[in-house]
């Protein structure tokens, strides 16, 4: 603006120039005039083409800036009077362009956390097509290749019905579900609605809780265990004393009968002792002191114990886990099939599948009914007339404590198989 106020009065002072000149040079005033007006009008056209090129800088900015191209930036110019304005919009550049890092950053956070996440995300748009999913939900439907782009209740009508009717419930419940495996497993809903580009989408949260609910579980017959064992020690203690000091009276009476009725008495206080005992084991199970695990040497070990028939070759593998806790459940597993199966037509196969270690043992006995199967790895609970229902209850914790599960199942062709699953760690 100064530099034209600056022209339009060169511009007077030319004509002012002519004016009182053309009395003395008339010839001059002509020229004077036309000279003065071609000077502005060069001046003028210098003036606009600058200014021209830096508000077509700018508008090129401004378009770079609305197609989210943040890395543009204007150099400073000779007219001052746009510097502000250059300034202005390189910092607004820059501004825009370190909070797209920032949220870059943040994203790829976001997308490491779901997709390591156990629990299952799926988002389906207004459209009922799945917009998003982590690695989880890959896992969760077994389905090959990604479920992103599928239609969403075409994709739920061909789930188990309990799963079914988890998904349509709109907002938090539980259900259980039979795998692969023939393991059920309990899994926590919740669907909820959410806005995102002020398009209607629906989000699904599922989380497997069977090992929750196993722990829990566990945790509590502990705490039963622990309880009865603190009680039955309170008895047992003034029963045993008192036991000891009538077998002393009895000697001084000389009678037969009272040496039989406390010797009776002591040997089940003993027993029972002992039992208690026998759980409290279950309460105190350390946790796996890992080491690397030679398979090869440590089956040829059992077989000596448990005669069994390797239906596979026993690899090495890069395993770690507690060698003595491990034996013990095996050496469990071995005995009750030899109990079992009276022909002694035990085997024993080893494979690795989906980043997992599977020893498998099966039996030609009579198998367990649904009833037993279910209960199996209760602690208190047995078949067995002498049992004390603890054995495969520690089995259980010994393969949980090892992030592993412990699965039964009915052979088609008779007997049991008793499934060790033991995950690999990357």
């Amino acid at each position: 603006m100064r530099l034209i106020f600056f022209l339009g009065l060169l511009h007077c002072s030319v004509l002012a120039l002519a004016y009182f000149t053309a009395a003395q040079y008339p010839i001059l005033n002509g020229i004077t005039v036309v000279s003065a007006l071609l000077a502005t009008f060069a001046l003028l056209k210098n003036y606009y083409k600058r200014h021209l090129t830096i508000l077509r800088s700018l508008d090129h900015g401004l378009q770079s800036l609305r197609d989210n191209d943040f890395s543009v930036s204007l150099n400073p110019q000779k007219e001052k009077s746009y510097n502000p304005l250059i300034e202005s919009f390189n910092q607004t550049s820059a501004n825009l362009r370190d909070e797209r890092q920032r949220l870059y950053q943040r994203e790829m956070m976001l997308d490491k956390v779901l997709n390591a996440s156990p629990m299952v995300t799926i988002l389906v748009d207004h459209r009922d097509t799945i917009v998003f999913t982590n690695n989880s939900a890959q896992q969760a439907f077994e389905l090959d290749g990604s479920i992103v782009g599928l239609n969403w209740t075409k994709l739920v009508s061909s789930l188990a019905p309990e799963f079914q009717h988890a998904l349509n419930h709109h907002g938090e419940t539980i259900f259980t579900l039979t795998d692969s495996q023939g393991a059920q497993q309990a899994w926590h809903v919740t669907s909820s609605d959410v806005t995102i580009h002020l398009a209607h989408h629906k989000l699904f949260l599922l989380k497997s809780i069977t090992q929750e609910l196993s722990k829990q579980e566990v945790a509590t017959w502990k705490k039963v265990i622990s309880v009865i064992s603190h009680e039955l020690n309170n008895s047992i203690a003034p029963i045993s004393s008192m036991c000891h000091s009538g077998e002393l009276l009895a000697k001084n009476l000389d009678e037969p009968r009272l040496n039989r009725v406390f010797n009776t008495i002591s040997g089940r206080v003993n027993h029972l002792n002992d039992f208690i005992k026998g759980y409290a084991t279950l309460t105190k199970v350390k946790l796996p002191n890992k080491q690397p695990i030679d398979w090869p040497v440590l089956i040829d070990e059992l077989q000596t114990l448990y005669p069994f028939e390797k239906l596979t070759d026993v690899t090495q593998e890069d395993y770690r886990g507690d060698i003595a806790q491990l034996e013990q459940v095996l050496i469990n597993v071995l005995k009750n099939a030899h109990e079992a199966d009276e022909s002694g037509k035990i085997t024993l196969s080893f494979a690795v599948k989906d980043k997992a270690i599977e020893l498998t043992v099966n039996d030609n006995g009579a198998g367990m009914s649904p009833e037993v199967i279910q209960n199996a790895l209760l602690p208190f609970y047995s078949t067995k007339h002498s049992g004390t229902g603890l054995g495969l209850a520690l089995c259980r914790e010994i393969v949980e404590a090892h992030d592993g599960k412990l699965l039964f199942n009915n052979r088609d062709q008779g007997g049991l198989s008793v499934l060790i699953i033991l995950p690999l760690i990357d």
